[in-house]
């Protein structure tokens, strides 16, 4: 019951609701991950990423791909700023992301998940999820782009 207690307890070492930080006015999409090394603190024995290297050039698609437990996930947990890296620095265009809005950053990801996931919404609704003041025909688009052209007399359902 203890442990519980302890991690019930402990004080989140990221501010989800801070403010602070710089954003980048100009950003290109240069993500580095350099010499990373990320241990969860919820088990501080095992070591999930070490000396761990990854540049994205802008515009480049990355799929991460490997067995489970190798730390794909971690990564874009690390890249959204769910944790902080033990050890090493994630670079947005050169800056270091603790040094960075935490709103602003996670803004300029896109991610699809390992598992799908549909709001009670519609369609049209679950596509510009987050946003605001989307035209339709910026869901039309978006729709086209994600092959979803099947879905396009649905939106509203």
């Amino acid at each position: 019951a203890q442990s519980f207690f302890n991690l019930f307890d402990r004080i989140p070492t990221i501010d989800n609701g801070s403010d602070e930080g710089q954003e980048l006015d100009d950003f290109h999409g240069d993500i580095k991950f350099d010499d990373v090394k990320f241990i969860y603190p919820t088990r501080p024995t095992s070591v999930v990423l070490k000396k761990f290297q990854l540049n994205i050039m802008p515009s480049q698609r990355v799929a991460l791909v490997g067995g489970s437990g190798c730390g794909k996930s971690t990564t874009i947990q690390l890249l959204q700023r769910f944790y902080d890296v033990k050890e090493g620095q994630i670079l947005l265009d050169g800056v270091d992301i603790r040094k960075l809005n935490i709103h602003w950053v996670r803004f300029q990801f896109g991610l699809v998940s390992q598992e799908p996931i549909l709001f009670d919404l519609t369609i049209a609704e679950n596509i510009a999820y987050g946003l605001e003041d989307v035209p339709m025909t910026g869901i039309t688009d978006a729709a086209k782009k994600l092959t979803f052209i099947n879905l396009l007399n649905n939106y509203l359902t």
